[in-house]
């Protein structure tokens, strides 16, 4: 029986998700989506649809660093029909490879110091990152072919800024709405922010490559603090536009983090292409309003 799809992408409705499926059959793949309307496994076992593609990128889920942090129940929840993908995947007559969308801002940490490598021990400092290192040895645990694509900070046209997940979105969406946007302290926290098209393409080269590496991130190498964010943004945005109200720092701030992104160059061809400030002006110009 031949494969109908080239590839499936569970969650085929979210920012990532979205962006993924589309860029993939921009490049000439037969790609197909899930969604929890329209879920990947139906009794236990891989949907009728899912059950001859050879590669699921899985972009779904629910959890952000806030639900992790005040509902472990949804946690749980989530990790559970997670398990039950895995064993439905692994259990199906050809095993697909999976394609599991990580965090690379998340699961690494102290003792570690960024840039952090793959190599790195994982030390997740926080719920979220459990949660997707969780996911991580779900795939290990099932026997399943898998690569973990940790990715930095993603952004790009079509983010939400859902349950506080996304700043450039939340503070996009505020500027809209005629509000400031808010910095804590001095802005020296740093960050690794990824466009969504980047992330796209280093997906692609993961399912086009024969041995992908089991783990590997994608950023864009590149620590960008706040104050400087907030700087990018008011370029794209223009004076008129941008207001920032700035507070004292709150004494929470988790320490800045950025990826060592060359294992992805040396072994899949890929480095990041979309400069940040290019990046937040497409984001700005074509961010539905």
């Amino acid at each position: 029986m031949s494969t109908v799809y080239d590839a499936a992408v569970v969650g085929s409705r979210g920012f990532l998700g979205s962006a993924i499926a589309a860029g993939l059959g921009a490049r000439g793949l037969r790609i197909t989506g899930f969604t929890r309307d329209d879920p990947v496994v139906v009794d236990d076992a891989l949907a009728p649809r899912a059950a001859d593609v050879p590669v699921i990128v899985w972009a779904a889920g629910g959890i952000t660093p806030t639900v992790a942090a005040e509902d472990p129940a949804a946690v749980e929840a989530e990790l559970d029909a997670f398990r039950t993908f895995a064993r439905a995947a692994a259990g199906a007559p050809a095993a697909p490879r999976i394609v599991l969308l990580s965090s690379g801002g998340a699961v690494y940490g102290p003792p570690a110091r960024p840039p952090y490598r793959e190599a790195d021990a994982p030390a997740p400092p926080n719920a979220y990152g459990a949660y997707k290192l969780a996911q991580e040895r779900i795939l290990a645990e099932a026997g399943l072919r898998s690569t973990a694509v940790r990715i930095a900070n993603a952004y790009g046209p079509g983010q939400r800024g859902a349950h506080g997940q996304g700043v450039l979105a939340i503070w996009m969406r505020e500027l809209r709405a005629g509000e400031a946007v808010t910095l804590h302290g001095d802005g020296a926290v740093a960050r690794d922010y990824v466009h969504a098209d980047d992330v796209v393409a280093a997906v692609a080269r993961v399912i086009a490559a024969d041995e992908p590496p089991a783990v590997v991130n994608v950023g864009s190498g590149t620590p960008t603090s706040l104050a400087q964010l907030v700087e990018l943004l008011g370029a794209a945005v223009g004076p008129d536009a941008m207001r920032v109200d700035r507070l004292p720092s709150r004494g929470v701030d988790p320490d800045s983090t950025w990826l060592d992104v060359s294992l992805a160059r040396e072994t899949l061809g890929w480095k990041p292409r979309v400069p940040l400030a290019e990046g937040i002006c497409d984001m700005w110009n074509r961010q539905a309003r």
